[in-house]
């Protein structure tokens, strides 16, 4: 026992769980929640406190946070609903804990062994995903496997996510390192049918979030004049959305569903009731009623639920035979306005906008952590922050590319 613990390296061992964790983020929420775990655990043993708090006290980022999260637990006392306002904060886990853990240890030395697991895991997901859509797999893991939308292991909505982060990964990493003929060519094949299974699968934000990051990615890493960024920009995504309008279905379908949804809001004046697109419009237009009656602290953290239930009672009655059913508002930035008000939205562009300005100076890490902010903001329009599998590539992609490798502190120090 002695000897186990005489050679017991917490740190080394906290880099290969890393490493699996990274593995285990695309393919399966219980996998990397207990590999959370394990890391507090390592974290712990490895001790040098002072040093961590010294790299977190000197994150900025850090601190736009607190902020914005003590904000959101303020508003507890003035919301009706305790228990679903708790509900919401406990889903920060991996934000408030799981983070500073891994932005304090992770060894820049390990970083490119972290992205490698994190493209195999991408890869295992895209073949399934290609498997699935070509009714070649004998057996379901999930019971929602279907060649209309064959996505292996999460929602289409975050797995679009996935594959634009990959496909920029991929990129950057072929712009900032040196690789053999035959790294480029398996790099351009996966970057091609990543980019192919984004349009094979059923969501939409995907294809909008491509375009957007598209725009990012070439201003940071080219800085290219704005009308020569936006001529690019225009070319390619021309040539990606003609061509996979006329082979894919599912884009296909979504985008003669999406044009006829804004067709029918411009001419009409109200968005149409029997598609998603519709629905988005009606429940955004009850989040809008309620910011103008609570514009500055909102309803409190929990309270949404009731507000929206009031106001589709009392001010928007034609709206609530159709969505009455509430889940979320399908918009974080309407979701954090109505829960805070505009007090609160503004602490969370603040934090995104201290982020990018914290962003690593190695332009490798720092074009990639660009990519990941580019995609939560876009993500967050139709849908919530945090969010479970996206929540924790965020972590891991935010750990990393805020490091300093030749700051003041060094993971050489642990």
């Amino acid at each position: 026992m002695y000897l186990f613990f005489k050679k017991f390296n917490p740190n080394l061992l906290f880099q290969y769980t890393v490493i699996a964790l990274a593995f285990t983020i695309p393919l399966s929420i219980a996998a990397y929640t207990s590999l959370s775990g394990l890391l507090l655990i390592l974290w712990i043993f490895e001790g040098n406190w002072h040093f961590k708090w010294k790299l977190i006290k000197n994150q900025s980022f850090f601190k736009a946070f607190w902020i914005f999260y003590l904000f959101l637990t303020l508003s507890l006392l003035w919301t009706n609903n305790l228990h679903l306002g708790l509900e919401h904060l406990r889903k920060y886990y991996f934000i408030t804990l799981l983070l500073p853990i891994l932005y304090t240890s992770i060894d820049h030395k390990r970083i490119p062994q972290i992205f490698s697991a994190f493209l195999s895991a991408m890869i295992i997901s895209e073949i399934l995903s290609y498997l699935i859509f070509l009714d070649l797999i004998p057996f379901k893991y999930k019971e929602s496997w279907s060649s209309i939308d064959p996505t292996p292991f999460m929602h289409h909505t975050p797995y679009s996510i996935f594959l634009i982060f990959t496909i920029f990964l991929m990129v950057t990493q072929l712009l900032y390192e040196k690789r053999t003929k035959m790294q480029i060519s398996i790099y351009s094949f996966f970057i091609l049918t990543m980019t192919a299974n984004l349009f094979l699968n059923a969501g939409r934000t995907g294809q909008f979030s491509l375009l957007i990051t598209l725009i990012v990615f070439l201003t940071v890493n080219f800085k290219f004049h704005w009308f020569k960024t936006l001529l690019i920009t225009i070319t390619i995504s021309t040539a990606v959305l003609t061509t996979a309008f006329f082979i894919s279905p599912n884009f296909h379908n979504r985008s003669i569903e999406t044009y006829q949804t804004f067709h029918y809001l411009i001419t009409h004046g109200e968005a149409l009731k029997n598609d998603s697109t519709g629905f988005r419009f009606m429940m955004w237009q009850t989040a809008g009623t309620i910011i103008r009656e609570h514009p500055l602290i909102g309803v409190g953290i929990g309270d949404e639920r009731d507000a929206y239930t009031t106001i589709l009672s009392t001010k928007l009655p034609q709206f609530k035979d159709q969505i009455i059913g509430f889940s979320d508002y399908h918009n974080t930035y309407l979701q954090t306005a109505v829960s805070v008000g505009l007090t609160g939205l503004l602490l969370l562009l603040a934090m995104f906008y201290i982020l990018y300005r914290n962003l690593s100076t190695n332009q490798k890490l720092r074009s990639i952590g660009t990519v990941m902010i580019t995609l939560w903001l876009s993500f967050m329009l139709i849908g919530n922050f945090p969010a479970a599998y996206l929540t924790i590539l965020f972590v891991l992609i935010t750990s990393i590319s805020l490091k300093r490798e030749n700051g003041i502190f060094s993971n050489s120090d642990v």
